[in-house]
């Protein structure tokens, strides 16, 4: 489970995790991108995403579906990659004044604690990244 604090409203928030081209300015895990990610998604209950992270170690694929959808609130789906199937990430927001909301970002069901381990810092490679997106920090111009 990784909490954070972001500079933003929960509506923005929610936008960045289910608009594509939003979700492609800040989804990926290093500092060192070489161009955005592409991402694909169908934003419905049952509906699946694709997220593919251009870095500089090579792209690397990111699927899985919508399992639940609560507006503004919650948003909860599987996580498949090359290290890991069927997994499951919760996103809570809570908002704690117009421009501050709380993300709670749970992600379960690992085989190993060390691919646990790999994605708690590929997490929080990616939401250092929101929060330069959100910030104004890490925008269009300086990616590619």
């Amino acid at each position: 489970m990784i909490k954070r604090v972001l500079p933003c409203g929960k509506r923005q928030l929610f936008d960045a995790w289910s608009k594509p081209s939003l979700m492609m300015k800040w989804f990926f895990a290093s500092q060192k991108l070489n161009s955005s990610s592409t991402v694909h998604n169908s934003f419905t209950v049952g509906g699946r995403f694709e997220v593919i992270m251009h870095l500089e170690t090579g792209d690397y694929l990111h699927h899985g579906d919508y399992r639940a959808i609560h507006r503004y609130h919650h948003i909860a789906f599987t996580w498949n990659s090359h290290i890991v199937q069927d997994s499951l990430v919760e996103l809570d927001f809570k908002q704690l004044s117009p421009n501050r909301t709380e993300l709670t970002l749970t992600h379960t069901q690992f085989p190993t604690d060390e691919v646990r381990g790999k994605h708690v810092g590929g997490w929080n490679g990616c939401l250092d990244n929101l929060e330069l997106y959100l910030t104004g920090l890490n925008t269009p111009s300086q990616i590619g």
